[in-house]
């Protein structure tokens, strides 16, 4: 009877260990439906890529225009006294 007894007591402790554990695997599995895969942070970084070539685009295209404002500028004060206006203005 004793013999039994112990047992029951181990069959309980074990029964108590799968139950911490399964509950332990629960939380795991709630925190990883909740993470980035691989395929989640290789489209994330294919967005970042074709965002840095925009603003990279943007970048040239505010650097030719300021060169192309600066031309007018210097064609303008050319032209001006040519057509009768002051250069100041």
């Amino acid at each position: 009877m004793k013999k039994l007894n112990k047992h029951d007591e181990q069959l309980d402790l074990i029964a108590l260990a799968v139950v911490n554990n399964t509950q332990r695997l629960d939380s795991i599995d709630e925190k990883l439906e909740n993470m980035a895969t691989r395929e989640d942070i290789n489209k994330m970084f294919k967005k970042q890529d074709e965002i840095l070539g925009l603003l990279k685009k943007n970048d040239q295209e505010m650097t030719f225009m300021g060169q192309r404002v600066k031309r007018n500028e210097s064609d303008i004060k050319v032209i001006k006294p040519l057509v009768g206006l002051s250069v100041e203005a």
